[in-house]
């Protein structure tokens, strides 16, 4: 899914999560019928105008029967069910309900298009109809007939909207959306308006009502169905259908901040249980050539924090499900995959590769280790292989390798200052892109926290002049030693993996200028008993060209011990080619 899809998305279901507020402030003065009439009928004229303004053909003679059937299957039954919900059960309840939307289209698709579910999908069914019951029967809401014909209401309506989306696709994708999203409307007018008629109120509702029917027709049914009629013809029925999974949050968060409904850890749960099933079952399968918004949020914060948080048990069976598991981080495995038998023949790739689905997992979970994790943890828990004497200040190197900045935590713990010389990178790019840099950006904040000193930025100019007036303030510096040649400004050449290559010397020859002592180190988590590892070591000082062979050795040993904890893989033809100056 592009990012403007996914964005769409996140819009439709803020909007659409709204409707059941909407829908819970003026249900109780229009009743269902009239709520849903009126609800339309106001659509209709509106899109019927724009339609007209901009000159779109309706194509009524071809089309009125597919703009009934529909009208009558995507809005008219389930604008009854859920205004007749939204009488007896809380916003949110309609919101989760109706996410199991995407449940029922992959039931009609195995149904009615013959496609296989498979075991995932119908572990996922399972768990969102248990996620379901538990909202009905755990919520502080006493459960009557009445509110439980609710929720049969509500998930009558998504097994409606899961059906018309189909209609949608096969019937109406070769007119315009506002066209399709117009006629969808009018046929639901035609089914609605006169019983909405004979059910108005007695009495004329209040300007709130009115309000809130003006925003269920204007922002939850005209623009709402047209941008659902765009996602439908660009990204499928099924996906489209996904939007179900946002409106449990929005609604739960728009009934709490303006109709002052609780939101309880049982709601929590029973969400949870809901999403996590529709998102089982309308799981589709990955691309092969990018990195969906999905995997990056998986690999990058949903599964590290798990690994952070979860007790030893736990985060062992974490472990080994992720390295048996070839789609995570599939990306950083296929980059490994394809380069390590050209570099080390003998190496196991397999094994390389659990290995780097272990580093990642633990690289990124650092962060969430720091926030949760005191001081004395890290005292107490790091294993920490150094010299007796560690003279400050010092320049410490270390590589894309393994995971784990408890150097910073370990200098601090001897009251000893540390910068950081690091790249900021940008956020261009996309929706990828800027989440990269978000996470980024927020573990370098943390990082920067514990060292009590500012980040040293190559991005902006001077670092060279910061790195040594870093020295002179009693400062330490850390720095990277395998930066590939096109993000540095200068590279000198180093026996490495057998070859020539090409490694940045700047901050070997600055430390030697300054006469600070030079260090490697290695953070990493030790994979048989799941145990936080620090190892330092001293580079000689008798020039720099020694002292970048030393440190390159060192990356070099790294490597030959575990080549799946190096992270540059996908790169590393890189340092094998000498870049301009």
């Amino acid at each position: 899914m592009s990012a403007s899809s996914f964005l769409k998305l996140m819009v439709l279901g803020a909007v659409w999560g709204a409707a059941f507020m909407f829908m819970r402030i003026a249900a109780p003065e229009f009743g269902a019928l009239a709520l849903a009439g009126a609800r339309v009928v106001i659509a209709c004229v509106v899109m019927l105008a724009l339609v007209a303004v901009f000159r779109y053909p309706m194509h009524f003679r071809s089309h009125w029967k597919q703009y009934l059937a529909v009208g009558g299957v995507n809005t008219a039954i389930p604008f009854i069910a859920y205004c007749f919900a939204a009488l007896y059960i809380p916003s949110g309840y309609s919101a989760i309900a109706n996410s199991t939307t995407p449940i029922w289209s992959a039931l009609i698709a195995w149904l009615w298009f013959k496609q296989s579910l498979g075991f995932s999908k119908w572990v996922g069914i399972a768990l969102a109809f248990i996620g379901v019951v538990a909202l009905v029967g755990l919520q502080p809401v006493r459960v009557t007939p009445m509110v439980i014909a609710g929720m049969v209401a509500c998930l009558a309506a998504a097994a409606m909207y899961a059906t018309a989306s189909f209609l949608i696709k096969r019937f109406l994708s070769d007119v315009p959306g506002i066209v399709g999203a117009t006629g969808m409307v009018w046929g639901a007018t035609i089914w609605l308006a006169l019983p909405a008629l004979w059910a108005a109120p007695a009495t004329v509702p209040s300007v709130g009502a009115w309000s809130a029917v003006a925003a269920l027709a204007l922002g939850c049914t005209a623009a709402a169905y047209v941008l659902f009629f765009n996602l439908i013809q660009t990204i499928g029925p099924q996906r489209a259908s996904s939007v179900a999974f946002l409106f449990p949050a929005f609604a739960a968060f728009w009934g709490w901040l303006f109709l002052n409904e609780p939101v309880t850890v049982n709601m929590v749960l029973g969400m949870l249980l809901v999403l996590v099933g529709t998102a089982l079952v309308s799981a589709q399968g990955v691309p092969a050539d990018r990195v969906t918004v999905w995997e990056r949020l998986r690999d990058s914060l949903l599964l590290p924090l798990c690994f952070a948080l979860s007790p030893m048990p736990l985060r062992r069976r974490l472990v080994d499900w992720v390295e048996r598991s070839p789609h995570i981080y599939r990306f950083e495995s296929a980059g490994l995959r394809a380069v390590l038998p050209s570099y080390l023949p003998d190496v196991d790739v397999e094994a390389a590769e659990r290995d780097l689905r272990f580093t990642r997992l633990t690289d990124h979970a650092d962060l969430w280790i720091s926030l949760t994790r005191s001081r004395h943890w890290f005292a107490r828990n790091v294993r920490v292989d150094a010299p007796d004497t560690l003279q400050t200040p010092a320049l410490f190197l270390t590589f894309h390798y393994g995971g784990g900045w408890w150097m910073t935590h370990w200098l601090r713990e001897r009251s000893a200052r540390v910068s950081i010389v690091m790249r900021r990178g940008s956020a261009a790019g996309g929706l990828l892109a800027w989440l990269s840099y978000a996470l980024g950006s927020f573990r370098m904040r943390r990082v920067e926290a514990v060292c009590n000193a500012p980040l040293i930025a190559t991005d902006d100019g001077g670092a060279a002049r910061q790195v040594l007036r870093a020295w002179r303030q009693g400062t330490s510096v850390i720095g990277l030693i395998d930066l590939p040649p096109p993000l540095v400004d200068r590279v000198e050449r180093v026996k490495f993996l057998g070859r020539d290559a090409y490694f940045p010397p700047s901050l070997l020859e600055l430390a030697a200028r300054a006469q600070v002592p030079m260090f490697v180190f290695v953070g990493q988590w030790n994979r048989s008993n799941l145990v936080p590892e620090l190892r330092v070591a001293a580079l000689p000082i008798v020039g720099e060209g020694s002292a970048l062979k030393c440190a390159v050795d060192s990356l070099e040993h790294c490597i030959d011990t575990r080549p799946g904890a190096w992270h540059a893989w996908s790169e590393v033809s890189l340092y094998f080619a000498k870049q301009p100056t």
